[in-house]
């Protein structure tokens, strides 16, 4: 795995993978699996990520990074070229800060624990990049009910289901956008806000749209505060640092959050240019006893320490 990049507290591969070659990516069948739930261990990389051991085509295990805020599973070009799997389609990817042509693999089994989703058309990137062996996207966790719990470092899966909720838990529920979970019932300041649950994100990055909300002027070009980070192609990007005093996230009050501001194309994609956004990021993530994430749902849960 790489090192840290100089200003930047470890390697932050937020992406959300979006093929525009639809035609050429065939959506994989549910994943079999029992009713009954599944615990597997978690491990954290140095960013804070969250990885799961992952079987590739019965040959493993290797290290994955779970990510919410991706539809697409990525493998590394290193593990690809161990495994000698045969070549897919080129397809058009859109990271967090760039579009780039990218070569795919065909994945014929990925098991997570005793959960195998077949068939999975994987764009290849460079491990040093990605951070880790691959990593878990939209397409591999989509039908299931994913528990991230932090505390006991113990992730769960089970098939789509309503939570098990406690006087501790909260209900946020959102809708689906070109693959992701957008949360909404957000707000910052009394004004609605979009979120999405990115796992595979060190840093939360708000869009120009919430900075002006919360200081009324726009992106600077020589921000006071700023550091780097680092897409999944190699790529680095500027992010402006501010702290957000207090934002609701469907009845999760978060105070004094820390928040990187950022004009990426990504927010552009989803449609969120000229509506106050945030990808929310493992530094407010790990500071719950543990979150769930339900896409079929439509719906995250934030259990409180």
């Amino acid at each position: 795995m790489r090192g840290a990049t100089p200003s930047l507290a470890g390697i932050m591969a937020a992406v959300a993978m979006m093929s525009e070659a639809r035609a050429e990516v065939p959506a994989p069948p549910p994943p079999t699996a029992a009713e009954a739930p599944e615990t597997l261990k978690l491990s954290q990389d140095p960013s804070t990520r969250m990885t799961l051991a992952v079987m590739v085509n019965g040959k493993g295990p290797f290290e994955f990074l779970v990510d919410t805020g991706s539809n697409r599973t990525v493998i590394s070009r290193e593990l690809a070229a161990s495994l000698n799997l045969p070549p897919g389609a080129k397809v058009r990817i859109r990271e967090m800060a760039s579009t780039d042509d990218e070569g795919t693999v065909l994945i014929d089994s990925l098991a997570i624990g005793k959960r195998v989703v077949r068939r999975i058309e994987a764009p290849v990137l460079a491990a040093r990049n990605i951070g880790a062996a691959g990593m878990l996207g939209v397409d591999a966790l989509r039908n299931l009910h994913v528990v991230m719990d932090f505390k006991a470092m113990r992730m769960s899966s089970s098939p789509s289901r309503a939570e098990s909720l406690d006087p501790r838990t909260i209900v946020v529920h959102g809708k689906n956008r070109l693959g992701e979970l957008i949360l909404t019932h957000s707000e910052v300041r009394g004004v609605p806000i979009l979120v999405v649950v990115d796992s595979g994100s060190e840093m939360s990055i708000g869009n120009p749209a919430l900075l002006r909300l919360l200081t009324k002027h726009s992106l600077n070009s020589n921000p006071p505060a700023a550091t780097q980070i680092l897409d999944v192609t190699g790529r680095l990007v500027t992010i402006e640092q501010d702290q957000i005093a207090e934002a609701d996230v469907g009845g999760l009050v978060i105070h004094n959050m820390p928040l990187g501001f950022a004009a990426l194309p990504i927010f552009n994609y989803l449609g969120l240019t000229d509506i106050p956004a945030i990808f929310l990021g493992m530094d407010v993530l790990s500071q719950c006893e543990r979150i769930s994430v339900d896409l079929r749902r439509r719906e995250a849960t934030f259990t409180l320490r």
